[in-house]
């Protein structure tokens, strides 16, 4: 159709583009184009200029808002279909419901550069983005620590500091997209696409769904060591370490030493290479796929950091298992973080299945142990391992199946979204919305649960299911891969004017936010972690009343409770939850 554009430039009016492209065609279209495309598609004649005016469409400004900030690829909100075509991400009703007003270039400017990450919780690993003595907006009141010197957790939300510095997010491009928890860290996503993570460890030592049980990857960062090692001259059975000394040949019986070259300086400076962290903090650190390691083609030997591809592979969709991490770029590649020694993402393929130009992923989701994306026309596709890389492999096999019935690409059938619990226990809903299915055993199962309206999206987590319809909000238990019915309940707030839209679990805990920007949490706070972020035990206990003591270091809140944030008017756009710890996206 664009050729269209074109030609309007040889007739004196640019009615034959109106009548060939009126603008609700024009529109209609924007969703796949990208924000470059879009923007030279303006500044093609006068007709678009006007049409997708930066400055006055609000047309354009909310089309750019979902493709930034709208989380369609992945298990935070449902796919796109005929009968939902208007549904609106929670961040978009949040923000539409406190300013109704604003225009959507108005939204879109404050999503971009007010929404602030705020954390709270387990103090471990530096999991939350910052310890304790890092961080100077921790006040002594957030510390949870019994009266001891050991620190628990924070339990109120703080911001974490996010500073400018040679590798920091400075500019719109790279504020905040999206937020995701796993049992040990955040990870994070900007609207650059480039992905961080929290603290000192994503995966906790714990094995993910990467190679099969006793493989393991081909390293070629070790391996270089290894034959750099076993290249030099050995004396006296031993290889010259970093900082050691080389003999050298004496008629004296007691060698002389002299310092040596250190074989390790190139290596240490690709790690240092690899190496970024935010500005000003330390406890943050940028996440790289596999491809930006190179062997030099003169000598193959030699490796190299591909420095071009480190900002070329951008990340559009994340999301988080306990141990494990699952990236969708913007070129429609899977990229998996999957196990202690995985450090760099590795690229996954589906050896069987058709190419992904023809057959795209659609949205990805990751569950407690393995992970879930919907490929078009195949349907649900599930895995718990993968192929290890082998010497000069670029790509790792999973170890697929895909979920029978599940292929359908329009209609009341198609698949909108599905969610993830723990032992390849994955739920999932259609277009028509009357009905929950369980992907359970290797078969597909009718769960029996009575909703009085339609379905419309689903959230998983290790034990708990969580589904939304239209006009409310249910959570349910899932033990063994298996609905528990009896432990179906509404989820109700006092304010008849407000209702839950967004919802996420940790390993015991629950945070939801409504659709007025406010975060609840309730649930189980282990060992003073402070995961709720609803103040210390006495302030839940004594003062607010809201929750109970479980034993020594534990409080219970059944009853989901107002989360406070600089005793404000807050609005909050996000909400993340995984292990021990929560965090957020709050407006400034």
């Amino acid at each position: 159709m664009f050729p269209l554009a074109s030609s309007s430039c040889d007739h004196p009016t640019s009615h034959a583009i109106e009548i060939g492209l009126p603008p609700d065609i024009v529109e209609a279209t924007l969703p796949y184009l990208s924000t470059s495309d879009i923007k030279s598609l303006s500044m093609t004649n006068k007709y678009f200029y006007k049409l997708l005016d930066f400055k006055a469409s609000d047309t354009l400004w909310h089309e750019l808002f979902r493709k930034s900030f709208g989380s369609l690829h992945s298990n935070v909100e449902p796919l796109e279909s005929k009968t939902n075509s208007h549904y609106m991400s929670c961040c978009e009703l949040i923000l539409r419901t406190r300013f109704p007003d604003e225009s959507w270039g108005r939204l879109y400017q404050l999503r971009a550069l007010d929404a602030k990450l705020y954390t709270w919780g387990s103090l471990k690993h530096a999991r939350l983005g910052f310890t304790a003595a890092s961080n100077l907006s921790v006040s002594p009141g957030a510390i949870n620590n019994a009266g001891m010197r050991l620190q628990f957790g924070i339990n109120s939300p703080v911001p974490v500091p996010w500073d400018a510095g040679s590798h920091a997010p400075t500019l719109e491009d790279e504020s905040i997209a999206c937020v995701s928890a796993g049992g040990f860290s955040f990870q994070i996503l900007t609207k650059s696409g480039k992905l961080y993570y929290t603290g000192s460890t994503y995966s906790g030592g714990h094995r993910g769904p990467g190679p099969v049980e006793g493989a393991h990857d081909y390293n070629l960062f070790q391996q270089m060591i290894t034959h750099t090692e076993q290249s030099l001259t050995i004396f006296n059975g031993r290889t010259p370490r970093h900082g050691g000394l080389v003999p050298i040949n004496t008629t004296s019986r007691m060698p002389l030493e002299r310092p040596h070259e250190d074989i390790y300086a190139r290596f240490e400076d690709l790690e240092e290479s690899l190496d970024q962290r935010l500005g000003g903090n330390k406890h943050i650190r940028r996440l790289f796929t596999n491809d930006v390691l190179k062997r030099d083609t003169g000598n193959p030997n030699t490796l190299s950091v591909d420095t071009k591809t480190m900002d070329n592979v951008r990340i559009q969709s994340i999301s988080s298992g306990r141990s494990h991490i699952l990236a969708l770029s913007t070129d429609g590649d899977i990229y998996s973080w999957d196990g202690p020694e995985v450090e760099r993402g590795v690229k996954l393929v589906f050896d069987g299945l058709p190419h992904k130009f023809s057959n795209p992923i659609l949205k990805i989701g990751s569950g407690w142990n393995y992970n879930c994306v919907s490929i078009y026309n195949i349907g649900l596709v599930v895995w718990s391992s993968r192929c290890a890389l082998q010497e000069n492999d670029t790509e790792a096999k999973a170890n697929y199946k895909v979920i029978h019935g599940t292929h359908e690409i329009c209609g009341d059938e198609k698949v909108v979204d599905f969610a993830c619990c723990a032992n390849m226990c994955v739920f999932f809903i259609t277009a028509k919305g009357d009905q929950l299915w369980l992907y359970s055993n290797e078969e597909v199962h009718k769960v029996g649960l009575p909703f009085p309206d339609k379905l419309v999206k689903l959230v998983g987590c290790y034990t708990m299911l969580a589904i939304f319809t239209t006009s409310a909000c249910y959570t349910v238990n899932v033990v063994d891969g298996r609905v528990e019915e009896t432990s179906l309940v509404k989820l109700e707030l006092e304010n008849e004017d407000d209702m839950f839209v967004s919802l996420a679990t940790g390993d015991y805990h629950t945070v939801a936010l409504t659709s007025r920007g406010k975060i609840y949490t309730w649930g189980l706070e282990s060992e003073l972690c402070g995961c709720l972020g609803l103040g210390s035990r006495d302030q839940m206990v004594n003062e607010r009343r809201v929750g109970r003591i479980e034993n020594l270091r534990s409080t219970r809140v059944i009853k989901p409770s107002l989360v406070n944030v600089d005793n404000r008017d807050y609005v909050c756009l996000a909400v993340a939850a995984g292990g021990w710890q929560t965090g957020a996206l709050i407006l400034e």
